[in-house]
């Protein structure tokens, strides 16, 4: 992504789009590398956000680590420690979707001449990658929830 702006930013005309709306364009902002690589810098900041819960989730101690006693059935920590790499990897995952989704952004922000309009797929494409990153996500929480209900019922029985 940010090879893709630095490479169309001296050809990007002296004002660049601000805010989308549902007709278009409807702000302009001056050409500068806070203005134009606004796509990028969304990403950076969503991939420090996303990045640090996946670490956090790798990092946390497992209810299958956990003495019977401090056992609390915590919907959000991690039956076990496999669990928590598969969490982990779907938010990676989650990050990734985020970054492809942000390219029909891009393509509007880095565009060439100063139009407008803006086409009807921008926003389906970025909901269709969106929610599909989200899809590992909740299928981690979904085998997470049965592997607690696995140890739950091991324990009592």
């Amino acid at each position: 992504m940010s090879a893709w702006g630095a490479t169309v930013y001296p050809e990007l005309p002296e004002t660049v789009p601000q805010h989308i709306g549902p007709t278009g364009v409807d702000a302009w902002a001056r050409k500068s590398v806070g203005s134009a690589f606004v796509p990028v810098f969304l990403y950076l900041g969503t991939t420090v956000l996303i990045a640090g819960a996946a670490f956090a989730v790798a990092r946390t101690k497992p209810e299958s680590e956990l003495p019977s006693t401090a056992r609390t059935g915590a919907v959000n920590r991690p039956a076990t420690r496999a669990s928590a790499a598969r969490q982990a990897r779907a938010f990676l995952v989650l990050n990734a979707a985020l970054g492809t989704a942000l390219l029909p952004l891009c393509a509007v922000q880095w565009r060439t001449t100063r139009t407008v309009e803006v086409g009807w797929w921008p926003l389906p494409v970025f909901l269709v990658l969106f929610v599909a990153g989200l899809v590992p996500l909740f299928l981690a929480a979904r085998w997470d929830r049965l592997a607690k209900r696995r140890t739950t019922r091991w324990d009592a029985g």
